[in-house]
């Protein structure tokens, strides 16, 4: 069991990090968001998101057929509009946000934090397919490297309470100890549940064995009524904030995500309610389909099987939609304890086998290897995050694929650190690079105060809460940093201090 949880944690170790980390901070995906979109001045209500969006796309778009609106929040500030369009090329739809006056507000282009919540699943730079398939084989060897972990540690929690810091890799082992321990239910649960998003794909032969194919599965669990075909007689539509508030009272208050509507301004047109999952764990999922021109209900539709239910449930406590600001706070904290238990094993698989060398022992390749993959991942990953954040304040508004070339700087940050211990060392680069992270971090929001007029020294209140929430929370990660560097530091000298007296003590 030893062997099995250092082999399987340490194989995956840097990708499981690289998930960890992205999908912790994906956990607040839509504050970072807003942060890296400054130009939304006028929060959108849902109260008053529908009508203004019909009145949009009766404009916009009134031979579309179909119209989509994403609905706000309290944490989604703007309302989001689709529409089919023959001239949009790719997936055949257009586009807009609309700010709380409805108004197409023109924010800079950015994937914002949605590109951590994409990233912690579908990777970057390479088929979709083959990045969800890597991801779910390194979360099946992190389920592995848990459940051995509990297994081997026979004193796992007298150990929790005697950390011992400075004493090498015994201070490494009792730090990730402590991480594991204090969020082991959420490893667990995080690990297990983010398995069961992508069931459909990483079980796909029992999908052909049970329905013969993937559509009809979907049928089956969703029972979607046949579509209906435009009639191409004209007719006026109701109000959709009128059939908003009979479905909200159809619900009994849930809340209401998503609204489409098929063949607008048609006498056969639709308006389909979508339940969201951002009030309770167990969601059902319920969607209302009504006539858009006599108000009628078409169709009240349900998932029926007691599985469906249940893995939409784990998607969801996945996920944390459901989780008011508390409890989001607890799923970030124990994403950072799962990013740091990752690390720290890593390092202390690296510090165990040091320690065993003798001074003019060369260290093997591999262990080399662990070494510099440590160091480029472990700090390279914030560094990346903070180059993405720069790139955002920097790059010009009007730069061609500019969300894109966002992505690319997040890349080149993380590549500088990777290539930075070629140059500097080892050694070198975990000191020079948490104080190079620690100050990237630190002006950040002195660069908004110079680029941006929504900064920390012009925030208004309470609108800007959530801006000034993540300055914060940036100088606080500068702050972190900056103690790792102290810690290198410290260490160096110590190791320095012990090569004197080593070296005294041989002259003597």
């Amino acid at each position: 069991m030893t062997w099995l949880h250092t082999w399987s944690g340490l194989v995956v170790g840097w990708v499981l990090f690289a998930v960890f980390f992205t999908g912790t901070l994906a956990f607040f995906q839509h504050e970072v968001t807003d942060w890296m979109q400054p130009e939304l001045q006028h929060k959108a209500q849902a109260e008053q998101s529908l009508t203004q969006a019909q009145a949009f796309l009766s404009k916009k778009a009134p031979d579309s057929a179909r119209w989509s609106v994403s609905l706000p929040d309290q944490r989604s500030a703007t309302t989001t509009v689709f529409w089919r369009d023959a001239n949009a090329g790719g997936r055949g739809f257009k586009r807009a946000t609309l700010d709380g006056n409805g108004e197409e507000v023109e924010l800079r282009e950015s994937r914002g934090g949605s590109f951590f919540y994409r990233f912690h699943f579908d990777l970057h730079y390479m088929p979709v397919l083959w990045a969800r398939w890597l991801v779910g084989i390194c979360s099946m060897f992190m389920l592995i490297a848990i459940i051995s972990g509990v297994i081997i540690h026979k004193k796992i929690f007298k150990d929790f309470f005697s950390f011992q810091p400075g004493k090498g890799p015994r201070s490494w082992l009792d730090g990730h100890t402590i991480t594991a321990v204090l969020a082991l239910p959420f490893h667990l649960m995080i690990t297990y549940t983010g398995l069961v998003t992508l069931m459909f794909m990483y079980l796909s032969w029992a999908i052909s064995l049970g329905f013969g194919d993937r559509n009809s599965l979907f049928e089956s669990l969703t029972r979607q009524p046949a579509a209906v075909v435009a009639s191409g007689e004209a007719a006026a539509m109701l109000p959709l904030q009128q059939l908003y508030q009979q479905a909200a009272a159809t619900l009994n208050g849930a809340a209401i995500s998503f609204v489409a509507v098929n063949n607008p301004g048609d006498v056969a047109a639709t308006v389909q309610f979508t339940e969201g999952s951002t009030q309770s764990l167990i969601v059902p999922g319920r969607t209302l389909v009504y006539s858009a021109v006599t108000g009628e209900l078409l169709n009240q539709l349900q998932p029926q099987l007691v599985a469906e239910h249940t893995r939409r449930t784990m998607v969801n406590l996945h996920a944390g939609r459901f989780a008011g600001l508390q409890l989001r706070w607890l799923y970030f904290i124990s994403g950072v304890m799962g990013a740091l238990m990752i690390a720290t094993g890593l390092v202390l698989w690296s510090e165990k086998r040091l320690k065993k060398l003798h001074a003019d022992n060369k260290i093997p390749f591999g262990q080399q290897l662990v070494r510099w993959l440590n160091a480029g991942v472990i700090l390279g990953l914030p560094l990346a995050v903070a180059a993405y954040f720069y790139a955002n304040r920097l790059l010009p508004l009007t730069l061609e694929n500019r969300a894109e070339m966002e992505i690319h700087c997040f890349f080149a940050g993380w590549a500088f650190m990777l290539l930075y211990p070629l140059l500097r060392g080892i050694s070198n680069s975990w000191r020079e690079g948490a104080m190079l992270t620690a100050l990237a971090y630190l002006l950040l929001p002195l660069l908004s105060v110079l680029t941006v007029p929504r900064n920390i020294l012009s925030y208004r209140f309470p609108a800007d809460t959530t801006l000034l929430a993540v300055d914060l929370m940036l100088l606080l990660s500068a702050g972190g940093f900056f103690l790792l560097w102290r810690f290198t530091v410290r260490r160096k000298a110590a190791a320095k201090q012990h090569r004197d007296t080593a070296q005294e003590l041989v002259c003597r």
